[in-house]
Protein backbone atom coordinates (compact mmCIF):
# COMPACT_ATOMS: atom_id res chain seq x y z
CA UNK A 1 0.00 0.00 0.00
CA UNK A 2 2.84 2.10 0.80
CA UNK A 3 4.42 2.11 -2.22
CA UNK A 4 0.84 3.05 -4.30
CA UNK A 5 0.88 5.89 -2.25
CA UNK A 6 4.67 7.40 -3.12
CA UNK A 7 3.49 6.53 -7.03
CA UNK A 8 0.43 8.41 -6.73
CA UNK A 9 2.63 11.51 -5.07
CA UNK A 10 5.25 11.31 -7.22
CA UNK A 11 2.48 11.51 -9.93
CA UNK A 12 1.01 14.29 -8.53
CA UNK A 13 4.20 16.29 -8.15
CA UNK A 14 5.01 15.63 -11.91
CA UNK A 15 2.03 16.95 -12.67
CA UNK A 16 2.17 20.19 -10.86
CA UNK A 17 5.05 20.41 -12.17
CA UNK A 18 4.22 20.73 -15.68
CA UNK A 19 1.52 22.22 -14.85
CA UNK A 20 3.40 25.35 -13.61
CA UNK A 21 5.76 25.53 -16.38
CA UNK A 22 3.13 25.25 -18.84
CA UNK A 23 1.36 27.90 -17.14
CA UNK A 24 4.40 29.98 -16.84
CA UNK A 25 5.29 29.71 -20.61
CA UNK A 26 1.81 30.37 -21.48
CA UNK A 27 1.93 33.63 -18.68
CA UNK A 28 5.54 34.91 -20.99
CA UNK A 29 3.93 34.60 -24.27
CA UNK A 30 0.77 36.75 -23.43
CA UNK A 31 3.67 39.27 -22.04
CA UNK A 32 5.29 38.89 -25.14
CA UNK A 33 2.57 40.31 -27.46
CA UNK A 34 1.20 43.15 -24.85
CA UNK A 35 -0.65 45.68 -26.68
CA UNK A 36 -3.06 48.60 -25.88
CA UNK A 37 -5.81 49.14 -28.40
CA UNK A 38 -8.45 46.79 -30.07
CA UNK A 39 -6.81 46.80 -33.43
CA UNK A 40 -3.15 45.04 -33.26
CA UNK A 41 -1.10 42.29 -35.26
CA UNK A 42 1.70 39.56 -33.66
CA UNK A 43 5.36 39.49 -35.96
CA UNK A 44 7.88 37.01 -35.30
CA UNK A 45 11.46 37.18 -36.51
CA UNK A 46 14.10 34.87 -37.61
CA UNK A 47 14.41 33.36 -33.80
CA UNK A 48 10.98 32.71 -33.63
CA UNK A 49 10.40 35.44 -31.47
CA UNK A 50 6.89 37.26 -31.25
CA UNK A 51 6.16 41.22 -30.18
CA UNK A 52 3.00 42.87 -30.77
CA UNK A 53 2.83 45.86 -33.03
CA UNK A 54 -0.13 48.28 -33.20
CA UNK A 55 0.14 50.34 -36.28
CA UNK A 56 -2.47 53.93 -36.17
CA UNK A 57 -1.83 54.23 -39.61
CA UNK A 58 -4.85 52.70 -42.14
CA UNK A 59 -2.20 51.82 -44.83
CA UNK A 60 -0.01 50.12 -42.53
CA UNK A 61 -2.24 48.31 -40.86
CA UNK A 62 -3.79 46.74 -44.54
CA UNK A 63 -0.19 46.10 -45.62
CA UNK A 64 0.30 44.09 -42.40
CA UNK A 65 -3.18 41.91 -42.72
CA UNK A 66 -1.54 40.86 -46.63
CA UNK A 67 1.62 40.01 -45.32
CA UNK A 68 -0.45 37.56 -42.92
CA UNK A 69 -2.45 36.80 -45.90
CA UNK A 70 0.38 35.83 -47.62
CA UNK A 71 2.79 35.06 -45.46
CA UNK A 72 4.88 37.11 -46.70
CA UNK A 73 8.64 38.25 -44.80
CA UNK A 74 9.35 41.69 -44.87
CA UNK A 75 11.39 44.03 -42.16
CA UNK A 76 8.63 45.57 -39.80
CA UNK A 77 9.70 48.46 -37.58
CA UNK A 78 9.72 51.85 -36.13
CA UNK A 79 10.82 54.14 -33.52
CA UNK A 80 11.75 52.14 -30.31
CA UNK A 81 10.67 53.17 -27.06
CA UNK A 82 10.73 50.99 -23.33
CA UNK A 83 7.13 49.48 -22.67
CA UNK A 84 6.07 47.16 -19.88
CA UNK A 85 6.26 43.87 -21.96
CA UNK A 86 8.63 40.78 -22.46
CA UNK A 87 11.26 42.69 -24.48
CA UNK A 88 10.99 45.98 -22.66
CA UNK A 89 10.42 48.03 -25.73
CA UNK A 90 7.83 48.43 -28.55
CA UNK A 91 7.42 50.37 -31.83
CA UNK A 92 5.74 53.58 -31.30
CA UNK A 93 2.43 53.02 -33.08
CA UNK A 94 2.21 56.30 -34.89
CA UNK A 95 5.84 55.41 -36.76
CA UNK A 96 5.56 51.67 -37.59
CA UNK A 97 6.43 50.62 -40.99
CA UNK A 98 6.72 47.67 -43.39
CA UNK A 99 9.32 47.73 -45.69
CA UNK A 100 11.05 45.73 -48.69
CA UNK A 101 14.85 46.98 -47.60
CA UNK A 102 16.12 48.77 -45.21
CA UNK A 103 19.50 50.12 -44.33
CA UNK A 104 21.58 47.33 -43.12
CA UNK A 105 22.52 49.17 -39.51
CA UNK A 106 18.79 49.66 -38.80
CA UNK A 107 18.15 45.80 -38.83
CA UNK A 108 17.59 43.64 -36.36
CA UNK A 109 16.05 40.86 -33.97
CA UNK A 110 13.70 41.47 -31.16
CA UNK A 111 16.16 39.76 -28.58
CA UNK A 112 18.89 41.99 -29.94
CA UNK A 113 16.98 45.00 -29.22
CA UNK A 114 15.84 44.02 -26.09
CA UNK A 115 19.39 43.67 -25.14
CA UNK A 116 20.48 46.53 -26.64
CA UNK A 117 17.64 48.87 -25.86
CA UNK A 118 19.32 52.16 -24.65
CA UNK A 119 21.36 51.44 -27.98
CA UNK A 120 18.27 51.71 -30.17
CA UNK A 121 15.86 54.15 -27.46
CA UNK A 122 13.98 56.69 -29.98
CA UNK A 123 15.79 55.80 -32.83
CA UNK A 124 14.80 53.23 -35.85
CA UNK A 125 14.53 49.98 -35.78
CA UNK A 126 13.58 47.15 -38.05
CA UNK A 127 12.69 43.25 -37.58
CA UNK A 128 12.83 40.71 -40.96
CA UNK A 129 9.26 39.26 -39.73
CA UNK A 130 6.54 37.78 -40.73
CA UNK A 131 2.88 38.72 -39.62
CA UNK A 132 1.84 35.54 -37.53
CA UNK A 133 -1.59 36.93 -36.36
CA UNK A 134 -4.19 39.46 -36.74
CA UNK A 135 -6.87 40.99 -34.54
CA UNK A 136 -9.38 43.76 -34.83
Amino acid sequence: MKRWHMAVAVVIVVVVVLGVAVWADYVDSLNAVKHETNRWAVITDVNGDRIAVEPSSDQVWSELVQLNQNGTRMFIGGIVERYDNKWGFRFKPDSVRVAEFTAEGLQATIRYISETIDYWLNGWAYISAKVVEIHS
